[in-house]
């Protein structure tokens, strides 16, 4: 802001060296961009705006010439004029250039030099906004004598041309508003920038609404302005060099150094995290996230106990949920992010427990290794900021990889439900049978379950639940009706009914009012057993003769082998991949603009964080995607600031969220809490909990792009939406072939994930990057891949 060069020419080397300084540019380069920049040629479209700036009132007066169409090497200009006086609004004094445009402007004002290229060595775009210290006469740059305040520049691949051209000519039409003008001369930083960019694109979208007479800014490229929201690449300071705002996904190379960032740049906050804590919305949230938390947690741990043979159980899954969520909540970078057990670290758990029944190993210790070598490469990763690998991730394997997580939870919740049908199943006659099917003669029967019996063989068996009626059915009705109950209450909130407060109420305990629901049903109908949640009653391990809460590294009852512990590093290795890939994808879902986030990420230091909590975790857990969206959708509100509570450029209402740590906390402590409520718990019967992970895959899985591009196989192609960049700049063909790419990515993850090879999930993981890197260009150009990348939502 504010450079004080006099010329042209040291004016736009200024520029183009801070490009080449953040490796935008090629440094061999530079020379062709400068020149490029300062090369004469005619107006792609000339725009005269005058706008008087007094104390008291500004009045506008607008005149727009007839575009002309030019290119030299490559740039188009485009020209936009600002009277400036200050004091009393007068009568305007105008100029006629030479050329007689027809373009006039007053004295006093002042020019802004727009300027788009397209250029064959660059892979993405590059932005440069530069305010002068004093308006500088430009004649290559404005064909009138008008000082030049300000400089635009766009430069970018030519695939990309047009939409460049149509930013251009938005920026034009930016500073004729007022509101933008203004702060455009008083901006100390880009978040004054963009701040004002949303508000002149809001009140230019109502302006239209209101009067339908202006120009489509959309048509005219606005779409691109608003990108400058999303990936700024320069802001130019007083001293001519970039302007500080931190990526935290560019490696700078010193030791540690993004981490030590993340640490500065968001503990500075956290007085004001415990202060946003205290509202009504973090309330209901904190409850409605309890719930969402502790039923995956419930029902990783019952997997757990079943598939290794109760060495970790339901009481470690919750406890190390607690320890890890408070230590989180507390420690890192970004609160809003839920730990806990996820499907994929779990086919890796038990795929590790495989393992280490094959080669005759105890398996616990085997985890205790891993978790040291995964903490080694945590610090390693964090030396050489690695972190900064995760913008390869695109959207491509973002998709596949939440897709499959909601996958594992619905899929979960059906095979639960599966096994009470296979357990109770339907009978036009029920008896007194065993496991396999054997008549029980006698014996003594509590609450459904055989203590104490022998069956027509003569054989004694213990304790066995027998077949009931009606289980299934009212197993089936409660799932159900606990999914359609949060999930119609959830759009409720949006509904005509009842009042605002009232409609909001509902919205937000949605799953506290299904649970109690389906709860007091349970209570009220006695003659029907159904499967309660079974906690263990204290704080013990699931299986204390075997382990305690401590484990021994080197071996509980047989020593592991010393190659056992060296084996660990590239289990380790595989280990971590998932983590990095579930922690960094939560914390690119947390960071994307429609988020509205405003104290920062922590890429560096969370990712740490999570390497250090898994030394202690059974099972091992990082930031879970479901649970983190949800959580931050729980907490997201229409802007108060907003009087308007308004639609914004692409017809959605603008909205904040709640950044603060105090329901992470109370989540986590409330899930502690849990192992010695197991009485109260106790009442709940499982397939409400069911009910709850198939709410949370459904609603998860309904906002993603390629769920949505899935329901398009079955939509005839003149009604798809006409708004969506997949629809309108891909071709439908092509749409389809890239949907089934990604499911057929996903069927080969859900493959492996189920087969013996599970332990290589990770790594086939992994290769969905090289694909979306160097195989699907092949088949769609830059363009349409950035069109089926672009995050807009639909279906609602």
């Amino acid at each position: 802001m504010d450079v004080e060069e006099t010329n042209v020419k040291s004016i736009v080397s200024r520029a183009v060296e801070c490009m080449v300084a953040v490796d935008h540019v090629p440094y061999d380069k530079k020379k062709f961009v400068i020149n490029s920049l300062l090369a004469d040629c005619a107006h792609i479209n000339e725009r005269e705006i005058q706008i008087n700036r007094s104390e008291k009132e500004t009045n506008d007066d607008h005149e727009t010439a007839v575009p002309e169409h030019a290119r030299k090497a490559g740039i188009n200009k485009i020209f936009s004029a600002h009277n400036i006086r200050k004091g009393k609004s007068e009568d305007h004094d105008t100029y006629n250039s030479d050329s007689g445009g027809g373009r006039k402007s007053s004295e006093g004002s002042e020019a802004t030099a727009v300027l788009v290229g397209a250029v064959d060595f660059l892979k993405s775009p590059t932005i440069a906004f530069v305010r002068l210290a004093e308006g500088v006469v430009m004649d290559n740059l404005v064909d009138v004598p008008i000082p030049v305040r300000f400089l635009f520049i766009l430069l970018g691949p030519y695939q990309e041309e047009k939409q460049f051209q149509g930013v251009g000519e938005s920026i034009s039409t930016l500073m004729a508003d007022k509101k933008f003008h203004e702060v455009a001369y008083r901006a100390q930083n880009r978040k004054d920038l963009i701040s004002a960019v949303n508000a002149c694109l809001f009140s230019t979208k109502t302006h239209e609404d209101r009067n339908n007479k202006t120009v489509d800014m959309k048509e005219r490229g606005i779409n691109g302005a608003v990108s400058l929201d999303i990936e700024p690449n320069i802001l130019v300071n007083r001293a001519g060099l970039k302007k500080e705002v931190r990526d935290p996904l560019k490696r700078v190379g010193k030791p540690f150094h993004g981490l030590i960032q993340d640490l500065k740049i968001r503990m500075p906050l956290y007085l004001s995290d415990l202060k946003d804590g205290i509202s009504a919305q973090v309330l209901a949230s904190t409850i409605f996230i309890f719930f969402a938390s502790l039923s995956p947690a419930i029902t990783f741990g019952g997997m757990y106990a079943d598939k290794t043979n109760q060495q970790i159980g339901v009481g470690e899954t919750l406890l190390v949920t607690s320890i890890n969520g408070v230590l989180l909540a507390l420690l890192g970078c970004q609160p809003l992010n839920i730990i806990g057990a996820t499907g994929p670290l779990m086919v890796f758990d038990l795929a590790l427990y495989q393992f280490a029944e094959s080669f005759e190993m105890e398996f616990l210790p085997l985890r205790v290794w891993i978790g040291v070598w995964m903490v080694v490469l945590g610090i390693i990763i964090s030396l050489f900021e690695l972190v900064t690998v995760v913008k390869h991730l695109s959207r491509f394997t973002e998709e596949i990889f939440s897709t499959l997580v909601c996958l594992i939870f619905i899929y979960g919740a059906c095979e639960k439900m599966v096994a009470i049908f296979k357990a109770h199943p339907l009978r036009d006659e029920y008896r007194y049978e065993d496991e396999n099917r054997t008549e029980i003669v006698s014996g003594i029967i509590v609450n459904g379950v055989l203590v104490n019996g022998t069956n027509a063989d003569g054989v004694v068996v213990k304790s066995y639940v027998l077949p009931q009626p009606n289980t299934a059915l009212l197993s089936l009705i409660m799932m159900f009706g606990t999914f359609f109950i949060a999930f119609r209450l959830k759009f409720f909130r949006n509904s005509k009914y009842l009042g605002r407060t009232v409609r909001r109420a509902f919205g937000d305990f949605g799953v506290p009012i299904a649970i109690a629901s389906m709860v007091l049903m349970d209570y009220l109908i006695e003659d029907t057993y159904t499967d309660k949640l079974t906690m263990p009653s204290g704080l013990q391990p699931s299986k204390p003769e075997l382990r305690g809460w401590f484990i021994n590294p080197f071996g509980l009852q047989v020593d592991i082998p010393v190659w056992a512990i060296f084996a660990c590093a590239p289990a380790s290795l595989l280990l971590l991949t998932l983590v990095f890939i579930e922690t960094n994808i939560c914390h690119i879902i947390m960071s994307k603009p429609e988020r509205n986030l405003k104290k920062g990420s922590g890429f560096h230091w969370d990712l740490f964080l999570t390497c250090i909590l898994n030394l202690i975790s059974a099972p091992f857990m990082t930031a879970a995607v479901v649970r983190c969206v949800t959580h931050a959708a729980s907490l997201t509100i229409v802007d108060p600031n907003n009087p308007a509570k308004a639609i914004g450029a692409h017809g959605k209402q603008r909205y904040r969220c709640e950044e603060q740590r105090l329901s992470a906390f109370a989540v986590s402590v409330m899930v502690g809490l849990a192992i010695l409520l197991s009485d109260v718990l106790n009442l709940i019967p499982n397939a409400v909990l069911y009910g709850v992970f198939m709410y949370m895959g459904i609603s998860a899985i309904t906002s993603i792009q390629f769920f949505q591009r899935c329901i398009l196989f079955f939509v005839p192609v003149k009604h798809h939406p006409k708004d969506m960049p997949f629809v309108t700049d891909v071709s439908t063909k092509k749409m389809h072939l890239f949907t089934i790419v990604q499911l057929s990515m996903i069927a080969v993850l859900w493959v492996v994930k189920q087969s013996p090879a599970s332990l290589c999930f990770p790594f086939i993981l992994m290769i969905l990057v090289p694909i979306r890197m160097f195989l699907l260009p092949y088949i769609w150009t830059a363009n349409e891949l950035f069109a089926v990348s672009i995050h807009k939502q639909y279906f609602r």
